[in-house]
């Protein structure tokens, strides 16, 4: 096994979901996102303070987290380059959108699912915050959905970013179902 002492780009180590954070009319690709908990359902992001989508989460009570698949990688690495200061992101990169219905924030129609999101807590962890939101409203593809509300694995290219702008995809013929005892 090789080991180094530079540690960080830790988290290069793995594929990580990418999700697009939108909160007013900005949108942010982040890999450092996860479910809190499932009651109350929370899901967090983890933000850096040098980022725009950072100011936009501390004046504002909601947000959208947006899942795309692989086909629109090309797309974040677009909109993680560039800074809501600079440019309208969803029009510069004609983004479609609907505003939810319960956050301020858009609904990337190319997203496979969407949750609106209540800011719940933020939280301090060394150079980024974690923004807590409850889950209020969950959008989604019906033709993605199979019997009992699971993802169908073979309807769904996920996104994952592998550090610097690498991006991959599951290969749905890999899955692996087992039973519990």
């Amino acid at each position: 096994m090789n080991s180094t002492v530079d540690i960080g780009k830790f988290y290069y180590f793995f594929p990580q979901a990418v999700a697009v954070v939108g909160i007013d009319k900005n949108v942010m690709p982040a890999a450092w996102h996860t479910p809190i908990s499932a009651d109350p359902p929370l899901y967090g992001v983890l933000i850096s303070p040098k980022r725009y989508t950072f100011e936009l989460l501390q004046k504002r009570n909601g947000f959208t987290v947006n899942f795309l698949e692989h086909d629109q990688a090309h797309l974040i690495a677009k909109i993680g380059s560039t800074s809501g200061r600079d440019i309208n992101k969803l029009n510069e990169f004609n983004i479609k959108f609907v505003p939810a219905e319960k956050v301020d924030g858009p609904l990337l129609q190319d997203s496979y699912a969407i949750y609106e999101c209540e800011k719940f807590a933020v939280e301090e962890y060394g150079d980024h915050f974690l923004f807590i939101g409850k889950i209020v409203l969950i959008h989604y593809r019906k033709e993605i959905v199979s019997s009992g509300q699971l993802v169908d694995e073979k309807k769904v290219t996920p996104l994952l970013y592998f550090g610097q702008d690498r991006y991959i995809t599951i290969n749905p013929q890999t899955l692996s179902v087992f039973k519990r005892k």
